[in-house]
């Protein structure tokens, strides 16, 4: 009997962590059992050939809101055209409410509820027996005869090592992202979370953590992202795990962690002024400034200890961050949501990330949408579009102005442009620059087509024109995010093309110079060629040197210097 483990991951560069966790966990079996990875990218018939061809017995998806509607699409094709499978569905999207997901899916033989590990464990040793007892099998749901029989939930696993390291010795996950997880649940119990449903707290040894990060580190990754969703709820723990990082991380490898910034004491604080420049990201989720709304959603948070305590990780410059916001909370309106954005811009972190609530079965959230009159998407992924306190039109603004802040200040390919354009002519309310310019986007139809970032640079000088705007120095300053970010890009004309042009033959001459190799560019050999390795370009009425890296890093694109020509 074959067991096949799908997932359908949202981009290429995932690595499921889940599929890998139910293999692993029972490889030693004797099973015939083997993961099929796509992602929602690739075409449906593709991947419905891929799992034919495969001529497995038992489909096993793993069943999140990114692919939920994928799933079903694809399951319902495949118990059609092969009535003698069998369809197993897992996964926080089908954990809760399983009768009525199990009577609208016909087609589907069985749902594992919760943790999975071991009752998919089970379920495979029952499977496989002449006289098959699934009652037996705690957190499974089956049918049988006419009925759907839901047996009780599986308690979550406490000593978390019994589960087994999830990837293969071999994987080498050339420029993936690796999922990893140090802890399950959260002490925390924000009513819109899934982890909110799961409050005990369970970790894996550290020396269980230590040896995965040992394999994983030597691996090709692009970053390793722990899942654990409070990384900080022991500090000493986790300065333990990020100190065997630091000390074992010879590719300098990038780690991300989920972490909740007012817990964080002066003894962490201390510690972090130390770390590697760029090897840990934090995603800080704020979510709201509204005291009102952080009540209702259980999000206990001292917020003035969240700025000083991102502000002081700030003054090393070592660690970026990324703050959450969510629109569609209950008595969050549009004009505290302003407040919430000024509030975080303020900070000036690596990324502001807007984020729709999105309402989930089985959070306290789900239970209040009738008491705030939360309306919402009733297909996957279940996104708020109005509630009592914000309306359909406010929340599609919303969304627009996200566009935006993702396109222009989270890329970093503006930022002295940006910078220049807010001090000077929002000052008051960043958000309303983005609001502003969200509406210029609109009467210029400019959101019905994608742009590239060329193009980007065309339009905001465009709205500077527009705005009547337009000086020496901003022109400077976006002639500057343009060289910047673009290497091989010829300045366009309305940055001022001449002010690159002007240095040309200083260029060559410098480009042969072995002083100026010696000085300016690493690891380069006496013959090595350079030429188009940089630019000198006039900014601000200064030349300025432009050094690209020969190898990209997700952070630093490149060196600039101002030198006398």
């Amino acid at each position: 009997m074959k067991i096949l483990l799908v997932s359908l991951d949202s981009k290429f560069i995932h690595a499921n962590l889940a599929v890998r966790y139910l293999r692993n966990f029972v490889l030693d079996d004797g099973f015939d059992i083997e993961i099929k990875e796509f992602t929602i990218n690739q075409k449906e018939d593709y991947i419905i050939g891929e799992l034919y061809n495969s001529n497995a017995d038992i489909f096993c998806f793993s069943c999140y809101i990114w692919n939920i509607e994928y799933i079903k699409e694809i399951a319902i094709i495949l118990k059609e055209a092969m009535p003698n499978i069998k369809i197993l569905c897992g996964g926080p999207e089908v954990s809760f409410e399983v009768q009525k997901f199990m009577e609208e899916e016909t087609y589907v033989d069985y749902v594992i509820s919760g943790e999975g590990e071991i009752p998919f464990k089970e379920f495979l040793h029952q499977i496989h027996s002449k006289k098959p007892k699934f009652k037996k099998v705690n957190g499974l749901s089956y049918r049988e005869n006419e009925s759907i029989i839901i047996n009780r939930n599986i308690e979550p696993v406490q000593n978390l090592d019994i589960i087994k390291y999830p990837y293969l010795e071999d994987d080498s996950f050339e420029e993936k992202i690796i999922y990893y997880e140090s802890s399950r649940g959260c002490p925390f119990s924000c009513s819109f979370c899934m982890s909110s449903i799961d409050k005990t707290m369970r970790n894996f040894s550290l020396k269980r953590v230590e040896e995965d990060l040992g394999k994983l580190l030597k691996t090709n990754a692009r970053q390793i992202k722990f899942v654990d969703r409070t990384f900080n709820a022991n500090y000493k723990r986790s300065m333990e795990i990020m100190e065997f990082i630091k000390n074992n991380n010879p590719k300098n490898m990038n780690i991300h962690f989920e972490i909740t910034a007012d817990i964080i004491n002066e003894e962490f604080l201390n510690y972090l002024i130390n770390m590697p420049v760029n090897m840990f990201q934090f995603e800080i989720g704020i979510q709201s400034l509204n005291e009102e709304t952080l009540c209702e959603i259980n999000r206990h948070m001292d917020i003035q200890k969240v700025y000083n305590v991102v502000s002081k990780i700030q003054e090393n410059n070592n660690i970026h961050m990324h703050l959450d916001l969510i629109a569609g909370l209950p008595y969050e309106n549009y004009e505290s949501f302003k407040k919430s954005f000024d509030g975080i811009h303020a900070l000036n972190v690596e990324k502001i990330q807007l984020g729709f609530l999105k309402v989930l079965k089985g959070t306290k959230i789900y239970e209040d949408k009738e008491k705030h009159k939360i309306k919402y998407r009733k297909t996957a992924p279940y996104e708020t579009y109005c509630t009592k306190y914000i309306t359909l039109g406010e929340m599609l603004k919303l969304k627009q102005i996200e566009e935006l802040v993702d396109k222009y200040y989270n890329e970093k390919y503006f930022e002295k442009s940006l910078h220049y354009i807010i001090k000077n002519m929002f000052t008051e309310s960043p958000f309303e620059f983005y609001e502003e310019f969200s509406e210029y986007w609109q009467t210029n139809d400019l959101y019905k087509i994608s742009h590239g970032r060329k193009k980007l640079y065309e339009i905001i000088y465009k709205y500077m024109v527009y705005k009547d705007k337009i000086t020496d120095e901003f022109i400077s300053l976006l002639r500057y995010d343009f060289v910047y970010n673009n290497q091989r890009e010829e300045i366009p004309t309305y940055l001022n093309r001449i002010a690159e042009e002007k240095f040309r033959i200083q260029k060559r001459s410098l480009a042969v110079d072995e002083k100026f190799k010696e000085k300016y560019f690493k690891n380069v050999n006496k013959d090595d060629k350079i030429l188009n390795d940089f630019r000198l370009v006039d900014i601000g009425g200064n030349a300025t040197i432009f050094i690209y890296e020969n190898k990209s890093n997700i952070f630093n694109r490149c060196r600039t210097y101002k030198i006398n020509i």
